[in-house]
């Protein structure tokens, strides 16, 4: 009897040491936590500036005289294109038929005493003297010429007229903001082609180079999307914002872009290999700005402090890990440095 009270108590304890091991066990298999993860890729990205623009002429003028006088006549009407060298407008010509008269005078004294001053029956003094008034005189038929006739400096298209016909010219300046200032009869502008000008930060201005190529699309002109190049860049920045104003060229050649519109720049900078993860991969210590990614190694997590270098579609490129590194994409909210994990 007492031998088979010793055999129980034996089996009891045996089944209850067995049972402890199994609960050890299965505690060690439920520390594990459960996380999807992916590789870490190397990706090559092509960075790219976008800022907005506002397109303006090529080329500008406010056409004006030297002196104030009526508009007699007008040439061409506002929107016409005009060549270099055409007349555009007249205007009252008396002092320029004043300064003709005297010229002509002028002119045949001047013939007669040169001849004279061959023959040696003029003095040099005099010769002298009156050829100080012909070419004096000859200048101001020139300048009043040029006081009473508008002529176009370089071809473009007549915007507008600022006097018109029979009215008196004086000095009035333009106001319209953005556009030339400067005194004038009509304005003129090339338009071909259309200079967009942008701001750039002074942070990605060693960026951008002159004849760099860039791309221009315009709210107004829906599906659009223009190639262009650097045509300028500003070499001083404003105090303001700390941008500099960069031209980018663009054809024109149908007149569909209008000087003023809102335009979209686009500036391709240069590619660089970059290592990218899933948007979804990158924790942010709360309360903090820091940005953080864990990485898988032999089933257990190490958290590593990572930057931001650009987002493309769902991806990001980062700096801190390696490319083929395996990432931790769900389940990071459940982990800490060290941490057991299975791949799920």
């Amino acid at each position: 009897m007492k031998r088979f009270a010793l055999f129980v108590a034996l089996l009891i304890l045996m089944t209850s040491c067995g049972g402890k091991k199994s609960v050890v066990a299965t505690s060690a298999e439920t520390q594990k936590v459960p996380v999807k993860v992916v590789k870490a890729e190397s990706r090559m990205y092509m960075p790219c500036l976008d800022v907005p623009g506002t397109a303006f002429a090529d080329r500008e003028a406010n056409l004006g005289a030297a002196l104030p006088g009526r508009v007699e006549k007008i040439y061409f009407p506002a929107g016409s294109r005009v060549k270099k060298g055409d007349l555009l407008v007249s205007l009252s010509g008396e002092m320029y038929t004043q300064a003709l008269v005297e010229y002509d005078a002028i002119e045949k004294d001047y013939e007669r005493v040169s001849r004279l001053h061959e023959k040696g029956s003029v003095a040099d003094l005099d010769y002298d003297h009156i050829k100080a008034k012909y070419d004096a005189s000859k200048a101001k038929v020139e300048m009043m010429k040029k006081n009473a006739e508008i002529v176009a400096p370089f071809s473009g298209t007549i915007v507008e007229y600022l006097v018109q016909e029979g009215e008196n010219y004086f000095f009035n300046l333009n106001l319209d903001p953005g556009y030339s200032n400067t005194s004038g009869i009509l304005r003129l502008m090339k338009l071909d082609p259309i200079q967009v000008e942008a701001e750039i930060n002074e942070k990605d201005l060693n960026s951008v180079k002159v004849g760099q190529k860039a791309t221009v699309s315009f709210d107004a002109i829906q599906g659009a999307v223009i190639n262009g190049k650097i045509s300028e860049i500003k070499p001083v920045l404003s105090t303001l914002t700390h941008t500099a104003t960069v031209k980018v060229e663009v054809s024109n050649g149908n007149g569909e872009i209008k000087p003023g519109m809102f335009a979209h720049v686009k500036v391709e900078l240069t590619p660089y290999e970059s290592v990218a993860v899933p948007m979804n991969a990158i924790y942010r210590q709360p309360g903090t700005p820091d940005d953080y990614i864990y990485v898988v190694e032999n089933s257990k997590v190490r958290r590593v402090k990572i930057e931001k270098q650009y987002t493309d579609g769902d991806y990001v490129g980062v700096t801190g890990i390696n490319a083929g590194d395996v990432v931790v994409t769900s389940g990071k909210d459940k982990v800490m440095d060290g941490s057991l994990v299975e791949v799920k």
